[in-house]
C-alpha cells in the first residue's frame, strides 16, 4: 500500500491553462535566428515536463504537439509572417478540447463536495492513472493563456522580453509573425480592443503572454542585411545564450498557470 502512494504523484490544480505555441519558419529555416521560438520551445519542454509534469508527448501524426492535463505546446509549420491562421485554428481546437475537460474537472469537484464531508478533495487523472490533482482551489471560470514564443531582434542574445496583450497593451514592435496573429485573433473575437486590465476585457478575450528571446541586431539597419541575420543559422554562443534563458521562462510560465485574474497588472 505505501509503495502503491510512493508511485502517485499529487499535484496542486494551477488556475489558469497555456497553449505555448512557438512561431518561426519551416525547414531549410528551422535553425535560424527568425526561428529562434522554435528553437527555445525545444530547448524548454523536457524542463517545462520536469518543472510542471502533467505532460504527454505528441501524437505520431502530429509531432509539434504536446498535450498535458493544464498546458499544451505547439510549433506553428508556417512561414512566420502568415502565423496566424494556423495559430488560431491550433489555439480552437484546443480551447475546445481543454474547456470540455475542465468542466469535467469542475463537476467532478462539484460531486465530490457534495458527497464527502472531509476538505480534502483529491481528482484522478483518468488518462494518467499515476497523476492525482488536488482540485480544491479550481475556480468555476474557464481561464485559458495563449503563451507565444518568438524572436526578439531588439534584445541581445539570450534577453528574455515579457509582454501582456495584444498591440493595445503593448507594442509588437513590427513583428510580422505576432501582428499576423493578432489580426486572425481580433477576426475570430478574441482580441481585447481596449488598452484597460482584466476588468474592462470583454467574456470572449483571452490572456495573452508574449516570450521574445533575443537574437539580437546587425550593426546595419538596412532592410537586406536585417532580412540576411535573420535568416542566418544561429552560432553555438547564441544558443548556449538561449539555453541559458530557459530557467527563466519555465519560472515565467510557472507563475502564469498559477496567477489568479486579480494578479495580472
Amino acid at each position: 500500500m505505501d509503495d502503491e502512494k510512493m508511485l502517485t504523484q499529487i499535484y496542486k490544480s494551477p488556475n489558469r491553462f497555456l497553449f505555448i505555441a512557438s512561431i518561426g519558419n519551416p525547414a531549410p529555416y528551422t535553425e535560424t535566428r527568425h526561428s529562434a521560438g522554435h528553437l527555445l520551445l525545444d530547448v524548454l519542454q523536457p524542463h517545462l515536463h520536469s518543472r510542471i509534469g502533467l505532460s504527454t508527448p505528441g501524437n505520431s501524426n502530429n509531432k509539434t504537439l504536446s498535450k498535458s492535463i493544464f498546458y499544451s505546446t505547439w510549433k506553428s509549420p508556417s512561414l512566420m509572417n502568415i502565423s496566424g491562421p494556423p495559430v488560431l485554428r491550433q489555439l480552437k481546437s484546443w480551447l475546445a478540447d481543454r474547456r470540455k475537460y475542465f468542466d469535467s474537472l469542475v463537476n467532478h469537484n462539484t460531486a465530490l463536495s457534495s458527497e464527502q464531508s472531509s476538505n480534502v478533495q483529491l481528482l484522478k487523472s483518468a488518462s494518467l492513472e499515476s497523476i492525482t490533482i488536488d482540485t480544491r482551489g479550481l475556480t468555476q471560470r474557464f481561464r485559458p493563456t495563449l503563451v507565444i514564443l518568438h524572436d526578439e531582434l531588439e534584445a541581445k542574445p539570450g534577453q528574455i522580453k515579457i509582454r501582456r496583450g495584444g498591440p493595445q497593451q503593448a507594442s509588437l514592435r513590427g513583428h510580422k509573425g505576432l501582428i499576423s496573429i493578432m489580426e486572425s485573433l481580433r477576426g475570430a473575437g478574441l482580441l481585447s480592443p481596449s488598452t484597460a486590465t482584466t476588468g474592462a476585457k470583454s467574456a470572449t478575450s483571452m490572456a495573452i503572454l508574449r516570450i521574445g528571446i533575443g537574437i539580437g541586431r546587425p550593426t546595419s539597419r538596412e532592410r537586406n542585411a536585417v532580412a540576411d541575420y535573420v535568416l542566418s543559422k544561429m552560432g553555438s554562443q547564441e544558443m548556449q545564450a538561449l539555453r541559458e534563458a530557459v530557467p527563466e521562462v519555465v519560472e515565467v510560465l510557472v507563475q502564469e498557470m498559477y496567477r489568479r485574474d486579480e494578479d495580472e497588472i
